[in-house]
């Protein structure tokens, strides 16, 4: 990954906003232009960005011989002892005016704490907008992520029998992704059979799928830091008519919808081809989210595949496409690929069939 022309384009950024540095506060922000780990949801790193060129990530004992050990964009600065980064910070940026920061990473509480010393600006998201658009290190890792849910989601397949938990189903597949590479789990692992899979988002539970239910599998790996996202519906023996035919209709809605998904098509577009299939066969009432999202350091960014989105797609973008049905007291069906976007096509990353599976 090149971090350093990374930080390069935050300065020139900065500059061209009458900015004299940036605070950057979110770990997967701090992630992509540094390359220092981080784990979801923790926070206690601050990287600074000078608009003189360079860039300082402040971090305390705990974290800095494993920065020292994988960070080369920026100068490592370690706090003495109970100084707090937030103190680090006020030295190194000490003369400077303007500071950019994250506003939808910063609390009020912290801008009242610095706003006293700093003119704060947000900075509107200018690395949101960078992550965006993925050069080829970040597609590479994404498909080697995405890689480990085919083969993993191909054994797990292999190993459930009727009379297994939604919870036996997680941990059988979990075991697989861990077994195949992964280093940590994109997003907590979903399964939702019969009429839970009505859930978009349901965690496994300790119902048992009975004969002919539709069991929602969504999953992800993550891998060098980069997330893979992938829903597959199964059955447990063979489905009746009405859960054949929607499952059926969804298929049809992510096929036509990849088809069409290439740079220069708004994520409105998209959503729109996939939608008019599963109203044509009346599920459209039925199909409750967005088609997709983008997909990277997290799970869920920019671009969104959806009603909301006019702007086109570009190449580099990376995206799910992800339509469904849920048949509230009946069933819920999910099929999801993860797709790049390139020159004039997009190119499907998840190898897994489609095809309609029996347990």
């Amino acid at each position: 990954m090149d971090h350093k022309r990374r930080i390069e384009k935050v300065i020139s950024g900065i500059g061209g906003m009458g900015i004299d540095g940036a605070m950057v506060l979110s770990p997967e922000n701090i992630h992509y232009l540094t390359g220092a780990p981080f784990v979801r949801g923790g926070y206690g790193k601050i990287l600074y960005v000078s608009k003189s060129g360079g860039a300082s990530l402040i971090v305390t004992d705990l974290d800095y011989q494993e920065v020292c050990d994988t960070v080369d964009s920026a100068e490592i600065v370690k706090t003495e002892f109970m100084e707090k980064p937030l103190d680090r910070l006020r030295k190194i940026a000490k003369g400077s005016t303007k500071l950019g920061f994250e506003e939808g990473v910063v609390s009020a509480a912290l801008k009242e704490k610095i706003s006293g010393e700093f003119e704060l600006e947000p900075l509107r998201g200018l690395i949101e907008r960078m992550r965006e658009r993925k050069d080829a290190d970040e597609i590479a890792a994404i498909e080697r992520a995405q890689s480990i849910n085919d083969r993993a989601f191909e054994k797990a397949v292999g190993n459930l029998r009727e009379g297994m938990s939604e919870l036996e189903i997680a941990a059988e597949l979990e075991y697989y992704l861990r077994k195949e590479g992964e280093e940590s789990f994109a997003f907590e692992t979903i399964v939702a059979s019969g009429p839970r899979g009505v859930y978009p988002h349901g965690m496994p539970s300790a119902r048992r799928p009975s004969r002919g239910d539709a069991v929602v599998i969504d999953f992800g790996a993550k891998l060098c830091g980069y997330c893979s996202d992938m829903t597959r519906t199964i059955f447990f023996g063979n489905p009746d008519g009405e859960t054949r035919r929607a499952y059926e209709a969804v298929k049809e809605a992510q096929e036509r919808a990849i088809e069409i998904a290439r740079d220069g098509i708004s994520g409105r577009e998209v959503d729109a081809v996939a939608r008019g299939v599963l109203e044509r066969l009346g599920l459209g009432k039925y199909f409750v989210h967005g088609l997709g999202h983008g997909v990277g350091i997290e799970i869920h960014e920019a671009p969104v595949v959806g009603p909301s989105n006019m702007s086109p797609f570009e190449p580099g973008n990376v995206i799910t496409i992800e339509p469904g049905a849920y048949l509230p007291g009946k069933f819920g069906i999910r099929i999801e690929d993860l797709l790049v976007i390139e020159k004039g096509r997009s190119r499907d990353l998840t190898k897994f069939t489609r095809e309609l599976v029996v347990i």
